[in-house]
């Protein structure tokens, strides 16, 4: 009995003795970053590290879930715009993600027309009257008259008519802020509501000084009646401009799940100096969903076609038909009713 009792002491010591000398398995590792969040503002430059991987040769991918908010480089994140933006590292089946916010940009307000009263405020527009068709051979006269150009309700109205003008057969209004109220960098916003009808050219705009089309020109937002649910914006440069000449022209688009004259939209530009890497930037917004970005580069400042760095001034105007808008013809059955493009105000913020 002493002797089975001993037997099984040794048993066990051994046991014990052989599960002490066994190694023990290392805790599996995961993928860690050095942070799970981050706020940058636009522009700046962070970087996200590695500090613990399951395997220490499998290479990391980056990835950004939206680039135009914020991108990555081998860990280096790069803000774009405001907005968030999640920033994925995967090693194999592991992944391991940060949360990247760009906050919005501090603007103030440094101008801007309420369109209110009866009249429009001469210290900030000149109504232009001609029937030069605008460069475009638009069929309109415009004219300075109240039926066509005037302020009420609190807006600026622009209305166009089926009428025998000067030898024209359509009238409508188109004014600008030159030598009066001129900008360079900032936010613009506009909230507006544009006329329907195939035929119907209106425009929001600005033009720099000298000539065209070196000068430049920024189209905030174009709408042509016969494409009903899409806004537009462009460039024009030098090499840029949509002419026959030119190499073409830099636009953005944006469709609407309904038409773009079923009711005031605001449009928005942010024209940023030195955005990225030293070069500007600019972009446009249709009720806060981005349209279009243009970027300057080197090649681009090189060949002239980025004067985006000057003065320019407004230009509101509806045209009728033209080598754009009148591209499917003119329905003069819209004249039935009133055909009126709608400014509620025009805003300038700049940078704080």
């Amino acid at each position: 009995m002493m002797k089975n009792i001993l037997n099984i002491i040794v048993s066990l010591l051994l046991i014990i003795s052989s599960s002490c000398t066994e190694e023990t398995p290392e805790e599996e590792k995961n993928l860690i970053l050095d942070h799970s969040a981050i706020s940058i503002e636009v522009g700046e430059d962070t970087t996200i590290k590695v500090v613990e991987a399951p395997i220490a040769s499998e290479t990391v991918v980056w990835a950004s879930s939206d680039e135009s908010v914020a991108s990555v480089f081998y860990g280096v994140v790069t803000a774009i715009s405001s907005g968030t933006a999640t920033i994925s590292a995967t090693m194999g089946q592991y992944v391991a993600e940060c949360t990247i916010t760009v906050p919005e940009r501090s603007y103030q307000l440094v101008w801007s027309d309420e369109f209110d009263g009866t009249e429009l405020n001469m210290d900030n527009w000149t109504i232009e009257v001609n029937g030069n068709g605008g460069g475009n051979n638009e069929l309109q006269y415009y004219t300075d008259r109240s039926d066509n150009i005037r302020v009420e309700d609190g807006m600026l109205v622009i209305e166009a008519k089926k009428e025998e003008y000067e030898n024209k057969s359509y009238t409508s209004g188109r004014i600008i802020t030159k030598n009066k109220q001129d900008f360079k960098y900032g936010k613009i916003e506009a909230r507006l509501k544009v006329p329907s009808g195939v035929g119907t050219w209106p425009a929001l705009w600005m033009l720099g000084y000298g000539s065209w089309p070196r000068a430049g020109e920024i189209d905030i937002m174009e709408h042509v009646g016969y494409d009903p649910n899409t806004f537009h914006c462009a460039l024009h440069t030098l090499n840029y401009n949509g002419m026959a000449s030119s190499s073409g022209n830099a636009s953005g688009e944006l469709e609407l799940d309904e038409a773009c004259a079923n009711d005031f939209h605001i449009i928005t530009m942010e024209w940023i100096e030195n955005e990225f890497m030293g070069y500007d930037r600019i972009h446009v917004y249709v009720d806060g969903v981005k349209m279009k970005t243009f970027a300057e580069t080197s090649q681009l400042q090189e060949s002239g076609d980025w004067p985006f760095n000057d003065q320019f001034f407004f230009i509101i105007n509806l045209a009728i038909g033209g080598s754009w808008g009148g591209a499917q013809g003119i329905d003069d059955a819209m004249f039935d009713n009133p055909v009126l493009y709608k400014v509620d105000y025009l805003r300038v913020y700049q940078l704080q």
